[in-house]
C-alpha cells in the first residue's frame, strides 16, 4: 500500500525552523543540509520479494522509484513485516545510521535497531557524500509515514525488465529486475535520460559475457558484483550478497537474463 502524505505534513517534518507542531525534531535533524524538498507531496512505499535463497526481503522505495534501503533476509514473510516496523521505529533518528567504507573503497550505510542489530543496508556509493545523502533520504522518507508503527508492503514487479527513473538528486538511473522482483543491477546517475538509455545498451552488450563481471568483497564478509566495460568503466553494480557463492550465482542469473534479451524497458 502506497502511503500518500500531504505536503503540509512533510513541510512540518522537514522544516529547518520547527514550529510547535514539529517540536519533536532534533537539532541534528534540523542541521542536515541536504535538500529533500522534492520529497514533499510524494509517496514512499515498501516492496517485498522472495530471494532465490528462499528468504524474504523488502526494499524502501521513494516515489520516484529510487531504492534507498534493502533489508536483511528473513526466514518467514512475517519476519520481513516486523523488519518494516523496525525501520519505521528507528529510521528517523540519525544516531541509528552508520556510514562506513567498504573493503572495495566504496561507501554504504547501515540502519540499526536500538540493540545494534542491522535492519537494512544501502547500496554501494562511489563517495561518502552520496552515502550520507542516501541516509538522509531514508530519514526523510520514514518521516513521510507520519509515525505509523507498521506499513503494508506491496509485491515487487515480477517481470524481467529495466526500470528508468529520476533519483532524489535529480539524476537519471536505471536498474534491472529479475523475474522474482529482485533488483539485480543498478546504475550510477546520468545527467539525462539518454545517458541511462546508453547505459542499458552497454549492459545488454557487455552483460552476456561472465568475464565482464567482477566479484569483490564489500564488507564484513558480504560480496558485490560490478559489470565493467572494455575500457574499465563500471557500468552497473549488484546489491550485496552474504556469500561469494551467492554473488557467483547472481552473475549466472544476469548472463542468462541478458543473453535471452527478454528484459523490457519501463520509465517510472
Amino acid at each position: 500500500m502506497i502511503l500518500n502524505i500531504r505536503a503540509l505534513a512533510v513541510l512540518c517534518a522537514l522544516s529547518l525552523t520547527a514550529v510547535a507542531g514539529c517540536a519533536a525534531e532534533t537539532g541534528d535533524d534540523a542541521a542536515e543540509a541536504e535538500d529533500t524538498s522534492d520529497l514533499v507531496s510524494r509517496s514512499a512505499y515498501f516492496e517485498s520479494f522472495q530471494g532465490l535463497d528462499g528468504q524474504y526481503y523488502f526494499h524502501l522505495v521513494a516515489a520516484n522509484g529510487q531504492n534507498v534501503l534493502r533489508s536483511e533476509g528473513y526466514a518467514r514473510a512475517g519476519g520481513a513485516d516486523n523488519g518494516v516496523s523496525s525501520v519505521l521505529a528507528n529510521g528517523n533518528d540519525k544516531r541509528n545510521f552508520d556510514v562506513l567504507q567498504a573493503e572495495s573503497g566504496e561507501w554504504y550505510f547501515n540502519l540499526k535497531a536500538g540493540n545494534g542489530e542491522v535492519i537494512g543496508t544501502s547500496q554501494l556509493y562511489s563517495t561518502k557524500a552520496h552515502a550520507d545523502r542516501g541516509a538522509t533520504t531514508v530519514r526523510a522518507l520514514v518521516r513521510l509515514f507520519g509515525g505509523a508503527k507498521t506499513a503494508t508492503t506491496q509485491a515487487a514487479p515480477l517481470t524481467e525488465r529495466f526500470e528508468i527513473f529520476k533519483g532524489e538528486d535529480k539524476q537519471t538511473y536505471f536498474r534491472l529486475r529479475a523475474a522474482n522482483g529482485e533488483i539485480m543491477l543498478s546504475s550510477e546517475g546520468y545527467a539525462a535520460k539518454s545517458g541511462a538509455d546508453n547505459g542499458i545498451a552497454s549492459v545488454e552488450a557487455n552483460g552476456v559475457d561472465a568475464a565482464n563481471f567482477q566479484i569483490f568483497e564489500a564488507w564484513d564478509g558480504a560480496w558485490g558484483v560490478r559489470l565493467v566495460a572494455g575500457n574499465g568503466q563500471i557500468i552497473a553494480r549488484t546489491e550485496t550478497y552474504s556469500t561469494k557463492s551467492n554473488a557467483t550465482r547472481a552473475v549466472g542469473r544476469l548472463t542468462d537474463i541478458l543473453s535471452r534479451n527478454v528484459a523490457t524497458r519501463v520509465t517510472e
